[in-house]
């Protein structure tokens, strides 16, 4: 796990995670002591159906866009 604390802002909103684990087709992230695994179909990236709390998909557009920055540097 990332120990880099990331920011992905949605509106007004500024949401903060850390990337714990991140694949071709799959991301795994911490926020706010809550897992999330978003997982790409097609050319979207969505909510994996084992996730406990479902993010929007406006959030999980930006965390995605916070996280592919990061790495494709």
């Amino acid at each position: 796990m990332s120990t880099e604390r990331l920011a992905a802002q949605l509106e007004t909103r500024i949401f903060y995670f850390y990337l714990v684990d991140q694949t071709p087709d799959r991301i795994r992230i911490t926020m706010y002591s809550t897992p999330y695994t978003l997982r790409k179909q097609g050319e979207k990236w969505r909510n994996a159906s084992a996730n406990v709390m479902q993010m929007s998909q406006e959030l999980i557009d930006s965390v995605v866009a916070t996280v592919l920055s990061k790495t494709s540097v």
